[in-house]
């Protein structure tokens, strides 16, 4: 998965190299943003609520990867990544893979083309994933949750420290949130992703 084609099959000698004044046709300077981020989100969910087995997303590292290389980027003035940082698109599937073996929960969205969100259950702890996908700040209500949850957000505030340090980044505790009545609602800045954690009561026997 890229947001990009990777090749162009019908391009002709005259196309297939690009100008030197863009990005090779297979690169979008959004793989470094927050949108990459909130599009990777709405990707996972359809691809895995619809029962894709398996899911390849993006490069390793460099301008279609999940994180800069240790060198400049090729174009720094049309790309500027920094060495040794990672893209925000890279916590939302670290985010995804700590729950390798759970299970994805359907959830809806009223307004799918501004917010969408991704559930998903390991054990009894709960993780939820949603990402604005608007340039305009989103209110966005959930439920049902259980009572008391714990929630953080990447976004413009917080991208600088989670891509320069993503391990310091994701190791910070959340803020603490009440969802006493099952619904929380929570304020979504632009291409903001929120994740949510919480811990399923289990069924008693």
């Amino acid at each position: 998965m890229t947001l990009k084609p990777q090749f162009n099959p019908n391009a002709t000698a005259a196309t297939a190299e690009p100008s030197a004044d863009v990005l090779p046709p297979s690169v979008d300077v959004r793989q470094m943003s927050l949108f990459g981020a909130g599009w990777t989100v709405g990707s996972l969910k359809y691809l895995a609520e619809s029962g894709a087995a398996t899911l390849t997303y993006y490069e390793t590292t460099g301008w279609r990867g999940v994180m800069s290389t240790t060198e400049a980027s090729p174009r720094s003035d049309l790309f500027p990544a920094l060495p040794g940082t990672v893209f925000p698109l890279y916590h939302v599937l670290a985010d995804v893979g700590e729950f390798a073996g759970g299970e994805i929960l359907p959830s809806i969205s009223s307004e799918p083309l501004r917010v969408e969100g991704l559930a998903l259950s390991l054990n009894n702890r709960l993780r939820i994933i949603v990402a604005n996908l608007s340039e305009h700040r989103q209110r966005v209500t959930l439920h049902p949750l259980p009572p008391h949850v714990v929630g953080k957000q990447l976004r413009w505030e917080t991208v600088e420290a989670a891509t320069h340090t993503p391990e310091s980044f994701r190791t910070e505790p959340g803020e603490r949130l009440e969802a006493p009545d099952g619904t929380l609602t929570i304020d979504l800045p632009p291409y903001a992703v929120a994740r949510l954690d919480a811990t399923r009561e289990r069924a008693q026997t």
